[in-house]
């Protein structure tokens, strides 16, 4: 039982007793899973690896009355695009740039187009309760939908093609959809989407790699 939030670990004590009561059984219902001690949930679906990490910030700079804030972040692995892509950008990590590191690792408050936040402050042990139940209600309403739509190479490219704003779209995630589109044998949509974005001349220079790479592939 936790009493104070004097500490970190208090804090994160308090929040493993309310996932599990409140939190769990609906993301068990769903195919996560989390340890005993951890803020993590994990699934298999599709070809994909999907996590919602209910990441805790301790003392939030923007509100001194808060003893922590909730933002969690859920991050997207589909194994055959991710190698792909690795092959595009080789050691050359600076193509990537952004927030999504070209995972999709985001804060799922994006899920909600800015209808909510996606973040909450905690502080006093007995508002822990009532905001896991919001974050809950928040997870089923906006994040859930887009996880059970975006599990496959098709998936990534289906998201792009209807311009989904619920994804960031920076150059980590461009990156991203060219090796999805190549995995499914779609040089045509990869080639395209990096004229759209990464087209102009100072561009084309800094992902001149990543076109030739397209160029060769299959």
């Amino acid at each position: 039982m936790c009493l104070t939030l004097a500490a970190k670990d208090e804090i994160k004590s308090c929040m493993l007793v309310a996932l599990a009561a409140r939190l769990d059984p609906y993301m068990l219902e769903q195919g996560f899973s989390r340890g005993k001690s951890s803020l993590i949930y994990k699934r298999a679906i599709g070809s994909a690896t999907q996590k919602i990490d209910i990441a805790v910030q301790i003392h939030p700079k923007d509100n001194s009355n808060a003893a922590a804030a909730v933002y969690p972040q859920m991050e997207i692995l589909v194994p055959a695009v991710d190698a792909v892509l690795q092959e595009m950008i080789g050691e050359d990590i600076g193509l990537l740039e952004g927030v999504t590191g070209g995972t999709s690792k985001q804060p799922i408050a994006f899920m909600s187009e800015k209808a909510h936040n996606g973040r909450w402050f905690i502080y006093q042990p007995d508002s822990v309760p009532g905001l896991v139940d919001d974050m809950k209600g928040f997870i089923e309403r906006w994040t859930m939908p887009f996880l059970d739509s975006y599990a496959t190479p098709e998936d990534i490219i289906a998201t792009d093609q209807r311009d989904d704003g619920r994804l960031a779209r920076d150059r980590a995630q461009i990156m991203r959809v060219v090796a999805a589109a190549l995995v499914i044998k779609r040089k045509d949509y990869a080639q395209a989407t990096m004229e759209k974005w990464l087209g102009t001349p100072g561009t084309r220079r800094r992902y001149e790699q990543v076109y030739g790479y397209i160029q060769q592939a299959a």
